[in-house]
This record gives C-alpha cells, sequence and structure tokens, in this order.
C-alpha cells in the first residue's frame, strides 16, 4: 500500500515558502524547488502513518493543509486565485501569473515499488515516491539525483491508481431528528419533511372554494416538483438506516403500509426488529463513553422514523432532549461506517476541526473512534487519519509524536510548521492555543501527583516513547486518561484538594522521592488530613527507593535510587547534560563533550550516590554554571528521539528503558487499583443510599412490584465491571426466590429475610474474595451469563 510519509506546500493560500530553511547556512538547495526567485524551499510537513492531528491559532493555515492535502491526491481544485497574496511571485500581469505547488512524499511497499518501475517512474534514492502538482494535469516526480521529471500521460494514469484515496468527513452535518418512511421505502421524497407536510397542510386547511384551489395551485405544485432535493441530514440518517444498519427497504415499505392500515402489532414487530439491527451493527456504546448503555432506537410517526435515545434508566428521549453534540457525535460515526473503503487503495480520512460541538468527554470518544478508524481491532486494514482542531482534549496525551503546529509568521513569511514542537509533552498546547495549559489545569479523572516538573516531563516523555516501541498499553500510562501533577512542596495539600470534600472522589497515586523531602511528604500524607487521618491510603503512595529495592532494574554502579533521575544510566545522562550545554549555554560539540562520564562517576561518592547531584556537581566544575532538572529532563527525551531518527541505539539505553517500564508498569497497576477502590466507594455509596431509602419507605414490609422498581434502581446503579455482574446476578436470584414477577400487587413472603438479602447486595464483592460460596457461585453464574 502507498502511504502519505509528507506534505510539500509552496505559495498555497496561507503557505509561502520554508523562510526558516532558506535563512538556514547548512541548507542544500534542490533543483525541483528552484523558481523565478532563485531557491524558494517548500513547507514541509510530516505526516503518521496513522493519525496526525494539527493544531494551530485561527487563520494559521491549518485548513488549507487539509485543502492542500485533497489537491495532492485528486489534482482538482489547484487554481491561480489560490496563489498566496504575501509571496513576492504574487502578480496580475500576463505572462506572470503562477499557480500554487503542491507535492507528497508516499512510502511504497515491494508490490507499489514494482508497480511505479513498470511504468518507468523514477523514484529516490530511498525508494520513495516524490510527486508534485506544479499545474494543473501537471504530475513531475522528483529522480535520484533531485530533479523534476515530467511524467507523460500514461504515466499519470498509472501513477493516480496507486495513490490514496481522500475522504473528508463533515464536520457541520448532525444527524436529523427524524427520517421520511416514503424516502426510506421507495426513494421518493416529495413531502418527505415535517416542515414540507406542514406547508402544504396549512395551505389546505385555508381552501374553502373551487377558486381558492386555483389560486394556491401553483404554489403547491411547485413545492411537489422541488420534492426530489432531499436535505443532506435525510441522506445521513438514510444510509445509518439502510447502509449501518443493512435494513432492507422492503421493510420500510411493509412499515409505510402497515402505518397507513393501523395495523398496530406489525409496526410495533417491525420497529422491535429494526432497532435490534441498529443495536447490533451500530454498537454506540461501545464509544460513547458516557453511557455504556446508550442505545439509539427509532420510534414511529405518522410519516417518518424519529431517532431516539435510551439510557440506562431505560428512558427514551427525543434529539431535543439530548446533547447537541450527541447529534454530531454520531454523524461522524454514521459517516465513517456508512461509505466502504476502497479495496485496493489505502484511504486518507480528513476532519476540519470536528471538535466544535463536542464535550471534552464528547472529543475523547471521537478521538478513540479515530484511532480504531486508523488501525481497526478487527480488520488488517489500515488507514491514515489527518485532523486540525484547536481543542486539548483531541489531543492523543500518549503520543505526543503525532502533533503538527503550524503558526502564521509576519509580513511575508507565511504559515511555517513549528520545529520540535513534541520534544516537550506540553508545548504543542501551549504553541498552539495561545496559553500556558499545564497539567494542573485539568486535576480531575486519574491523577498521578509528582513532586516536580522535571518528573512530569521525563515520565510523560518516556511513557510515549515505551508505547511507541511496543509496549502493551496496559504496562503504561493512559495520559488521555491519567493526569501528571507536578506538586513539589505542596504536594500533601494538593492531593488534599483533588481528592477534595465531595462524594465523589478521583483516583490519586502519590510517587515520592526517597530523599528526606519525600519522607516528609510521605509522614504529611498519613496524619495531616482532617482530624489527622490520612489523606490517601498508604498503599497508594509510591516511595521511589522502596520500589526500587524489589525491582529488577539496571542502575549504573554507585547509584543509590531516591529520584527519577537516578534510573537514567550514566552514559545517557552525559549525552543529555551535553546537548544542554549546546542548547542553552550555545557551545560547541568538542567543548560540550568536555562533560564526561568520569567526571560524574567520580563524583558519586561524595554526593551520597545520587547521579543528579553527580552530574550537577561535574557540570559546574566542568561549565562554571548549574543545571535545571526540567532542562535536563528535555534534553533527555530530545537525545533519545534523535537517536531513534537516526536508528541507533546507544549504550545504556536499553537499560533506560527497562527501569521506567519496571517503574510506568508499576504506577499504571497502582493507579488501576485507585480506581477500582474509588469505584467500589462510588458503588457502595449509591446502593447504601437506594437500599437506606427503601428501608426507611418500607419497614415492614411492602408489594412485590415496589420490590421489582428497586432492584431495577440497583441494576443501574452497578456499574459495567465484574462486581457490577456479582450484584446482577443476585438481584435476577431475589427475583426468583421472592417470585416477584408473579402477582406484582401481593405483599412479598418472609420480608424480614428479603432485607437481609437486600441488605448483603453491598457486601457481595467482598464475600466472594473471602471465599464465601454462595457469593462465589453467584460470582460463576454471573460469569456464564456473560459469555466470558
Amino acid at each position: 500500500m502507498v502511504r502519505l510519509h509528507e506534505i510539500w506546500i509552496r505559495f498555497y493560500k496561507s503557505f509561502n515558502f520554508d523562510y526558516e530553511l532558506k535563512a538556514s547556512p547548512k541548507a542544500k538547495p534542490r533543483p525541483w524547488q528552484d523558481s523565478p526567485e532563485g531557491w524558494l524551499p517548500h513547507v514541509k510537513i510530516p505526516i503518521e502513518p496513522d493519525v496526525t492531528a494539527v493544531v494551530g491559532a485561527n487563520e494559521s493555515g491549518k485548513s488549507h493543509l487539509l485543502d492542500a492535502i485533497k489537491i495532492v491526491l485528486t489534482g482538482e481544485g489547484l487554481r491561480q486565485r489560490d496563489f498566496c497574496r504575501s509571496s513576492a511571485l504574487f502578480s496580475v500581469e500576463r505572462g506572470s501569473r503562477l499557480f500554487p505547488e503542491v507535492g507528497a512524499t508516499f512510502h511504497l511497499d515491494a508490490a507499489d515499488r514494482s508497480a511505479s518501475e513498470g511504468l518507468a517512474i523514477p523514484l529516490l534514492r530511498n525508494g520513495d515516491l516524490l510527486m508534485l502538482r506544479p499545474a494543473p494535469g501537471v504530475i513531475h516526480v522528483v529522480d535520484a539525483d533531485d530533479q523534476p521529471i515530467s511524467l507523460a500521460a500514461d504515466q499519470v494514469e498509472g501513477l493516480t491508481s496507486l495513490l490514496p484515496v481522500p475522504r473528508e468527513l463533515r464536520t457541520d452535518l448532525a444527524l436529523p431528528d427524524s427520517v421520511s418512511i416514503n424516502a426510506l421505502a421507495k426513494g421518493k421524497t416529495k413531502l418527505a419533511t415535517r416542515k414540507q407536510r406542514g406547508w402544504i397542510m396549512s395551505l389546505l386547511e385555508g381552501i374553502a372554494t373551487v377558486e381558492d384551489v386555483n389560486s394556491k395551485a401553483a404554489a403547491m405544485v411547485d413545492m411537489l416538483g422541488n420534492g426530489d432535493a432531499l436535505p443532506e441530514a435525510q441522506r445521513l440518517g438514510m444510509d445509518l438506516l439502510l447502509k449501518v444498519a443493512r435494513i432492507e427497504e422492503s421493510s420500510f415499505d411493509e412499515l409505510r403500509k402497515a402505518i397507513a392500515e393501523e395495523r398496530e402489532g406489525l409496526v410495533n414487530g417491525l420497529i422491535q426488529e429494526m432497532n435490534r439491527s441498529i443495536a447490533r451493527h451500530l454498537n454506540v456504546s461501545r464509544w460513547w463513553s458516557q453511557d455504556p448503555d446508550f442505545q439509539l432506537r427509532v420510534s414511529p410517526r405518522e410519516h417518518e422514523l424519529v431517532f431516539t435515545i435510551r439510557d440506562r434508566t431505560g428512558t427514551d428521549y427525543s434529539f431535543s432532549e439530548r446533547s447537541r453534540g450527541l447529534q454530531y457525535f454520531l454523524s461522524y460515526y454514521v459517516q465513517l461506517l456508512s461509505q466502504a473503503p476502497a479495496d485496493d487503495r489505502p484511504e486518507i480520512l480528513l476532519m476540519d476541526e470536528p471538535d466544535a460541538y463536542l464535550s471534552a468527554s464528547g472529543q475523547q470518544d471521537l478521538l478513540r473512534v479515530l484511532e480504531h478508524h486508523a488501525r481497526p481491532d478487527d480488520s488488517d486494514r489500515e488507514d491514515q487519519v489527518i485532523y486540525v482542531t484547536h481543542s486539548p482534549f483531541l489531543i492523543n496525551r500518549n503520543a505526543g509524536h503525532r502533533v503538527r503546529v503550524v503558526d502564521k509568521g509576519t509580513r511575508d513569511e507565511g504559515t511555517r510548521v513549528v520545529k520540535d514542537a513534541t520534544r516537550n509533552h506540553y508545548e504543542p498546547l501551549r504553541t498552539s492555543l495561545g496559553a500556558f495549559v499545564a497539567e494542573t489545569a485539568f486535576i480531575g479523572g486519574d491523577n498521578l501527583f509528582v513532586e516536580g516538573i522535571a518528573d512530569q516531563v521525563m515520565l510523560a516523555g518516556m511513557n510515549s516513547r515505551l508505547l511507541r516501541a511496543g509496549r502493551p498499553p496496559s504496562q503504561c500510562l493512559d495520559l488521555n486518561e491519567v493526569t501528571i501533577v507536578p506538586g513539589g512542596a505542596s504536594i500533601p495539600y494538593m492531593v488534599y484538594l483533588a481528592r477534595g470534600r465531595d462524594q465523589i472522589k478521583p483516583a490519586c497515586v502519590v510517587l515520592l522521592d526517597g530523599d528526606s523531602a519525600g519522607q516528609t511528604a510521605r509522614k504529611q500524607l498519613r496524619s495531616a488530613g482532617p482530624y489527622k487521618k490520612p489523606i490517601i491510603d498508604e498503599k497508594l503512595v509510591v516511595v521511589l527507593s522502596e520500589w526500587a529495592d524489589s525491582a529488577d532494574l539496571q542502575v549504573t554502579q554507585g547509584v543509590v535510587i531516591r529520584e527519577t533521575e537516578d534510573l537514567v544510566p550514566v552514559q545517557v545522562a552525559v549525552a543529555a547534560g551535553q546537548r544542554y550545554a549546546r542548547t542553552f549555554l550555545g557551545l560547541d560539540e568538542l567543548e560540550a563533550k568536555k562533560l564526561t562520564e568520569g567526571a560524574v562517576t567520580a563524583l558519586l561518592a561524595d554526593n551520597d550516590g545520587s547521579l543528579w547531584d553527580a552530574l550537577a556537581a561535574a557540570f559546574s566544575q566542568v561549565f562554571g554554571t548549574s543545571i535545571s532538572k526540567a532542562g535536563f529532563a528535555k534534553e533527555l527525551l530530545a537525545y533519545l528521539a534523535y537517536s531513534e531518527e537516526d536508528r541507533q541505539r546507544p549504550h545504556g539505553v536499553p537499560a533506560l528503558d527497562q527501569n521506567f517500564a519496571a517503574l510506568l508498569q508499576h504506577l499504571a497497576e497502582t493507579l488501576r487499583n485507585a480506581g477500582e477502590r474509588e469505584a467500589e466507594a462510588r458503588r457502595n455509596q449509591r446502593l447504601t443510599r437506594i437500599i437506606k431509602a427503601f428501608e426507611d419507605d418500607f419497614p415492614e414490609g411492602c408489594i412485590r412490584d415496589r420490590a421489582l422498581v428497586l432492584l431495577h434502581s440497583i441494576d443501574a446503579a452497578a456499574d459495567d465491571t465484574s462486581a457490577g455482574d456479582l450484584i446482577k446476578a443476585h438481584t435476577a436470584s431475589m427475583r426468583r426466590t421472592y417470585k416477584l414477577a408473579t402477582s406484582p400487587r401481593e405483599n412479598i413472603d418472609d420480608y424480614a429475610q428479603f432485607l437481609v438479602e437486600l441488605r448483603r447486595t453491598r457486601y457481595l464483592e467482598r464475600l466472594s474474595q473471602q471465599g464465601d460460596p454462595a457469593a462465589q457461585s453467584l460470582g460463576a453464574s454471573a460469569k456464564a451469563g456473560s459469555g466470558s
């Protein structure tokens, strides 16, 4: 398959040329980038093989990038009027008007490379294809000598058949409230909308004489004549039912007739089967995390099917009663499912600011949908997704390398790509959103508290690195769900604020250094809370030195692990220190190399085995100034990224990866444990409130129907976990034991025992873990019922 690897843009809309590269003394002019003004290099935007997020301020050129990609892939839309107006080459004179230039580099697999060679299409030395569109209908490719070669008509046709297919999702189109049954049944669209039918009805109501008919006939004929223009939203609703849910058109014709003939039994049966098809093929609840029991359904009206939402309470709502964002989320999802991709060509999905109508949670749900579309877990197909956004919630914080930051320069500079924007994990947010968005702005959800910014940067960066290297996600932090919060000396107070006084408390884990400051924080966490109670459970406090005692680590001889920097082998630490000297002090490479491994290891004993203190002392001795922890962390990640790009694996890097992989896995497991504790606490609180209210209302007895309502409420409060399954299995057993489904108006027999079983609901998970036979039997039946 052909993969889009880079986009090249010059003189297109807000893109002028790469003025930074033009000004670089190390730049090498390329023949294919010549212009009437000499060498003017294209702006190059790297594209990821799966998902690329383009961020930037308003008018920075994000949408222009999507337009350029469509032109590259289709050849359509290249116009002189789109020539960059800030360019010195922009002209209105005869013979001086030029076209913008767009192009792309593609990675080819063996089959595509063979096909290209069969068409005699030149390739670059590394086997990639660099294609340019300098004018409409013209394609140039760059050969191994950097020379542009014009392709003949048959070569253009052959190459075009290999290129990926662009597909644009409409981000301004919501799923409709209803769909015409007549349009679904036969494709006829006359009077397909309520508005059209309402207009006709109001027209007919004013008719009393033949003259009235004649006076309004022209307007009626005009309305009927325009009936074939079906609104786009209606077509999207039809795609949902016909293409996604796979409902046969004849079923809608049968439904239309059944409604007209008032055959209510058949109408209900058809609607029930249609809703089953929607649930089976749409499966929205997998992606819409705000309600795991969410269902999209249809309800019949006289002339249309109305879309409704059923939530976990079993209640149906119309779209107008739910958030607007849900309609747009469903629209994006239906658009993805309703169009079958080409079998023989990859697809590039383009989206322009899909965050406009979605909440933060909805954006996170959409991000998961896009990830799945690029690399589905139920198919071998791999496509690419490119979207532009303003929102930090549509940026996958586990994959900062996917972010492309565009920025508009001053005067004639045009749009540029911010270099190395993702080297610092949070830099894209600061650069593109025009504000400092620190992690502490997002305290909530799951939180990992660390002592300093250096810990935050290093853990986030190493987490992303290990995920890219193929580390299982379960052994890393999910930075879309976990917030890394640097607290410093204020960690106890910040943990107290995060867990707060609310009923619902976020899951929190604290990572402390093994030095005196860490021990002081630990003591405060144990006893500084209200009434001298612990702020957080001791098991959720990870002291690095204590964890290291039982971990399988590779550390530099003489180093005693107390802080995260001690997990860095001295070879890598020195390389990062040298980069810091070059970047911050402006030294050349020879001067920077005066910082040596020997100088650092020689100072370990004098600094009580602290790698950081030894490195800082050696740095001060060599360069006469200090080194900062945050700067060191950033340069460490930059060094690792640089060595990765050069396909090097320097000595010490495998040990570094192993050490941080062990730490991150332990933190991920601890966070999961914290989350499970909070989920159990919230579940128990909900159950306690429900059961206590019932006991207060019915202390002596109640009818079976009221008990059924109670057990339904308990099922709704049980979450989608093994503990929740245990609770649901218990309530099902109670329904059978006390015969609640029969004679609903009779009182419950043995009401005292019923209350005992009801109170037992809160302790089922604990009893099962303690080996209680009855609870374990319920657990086995719950597993059997779920098919696990």
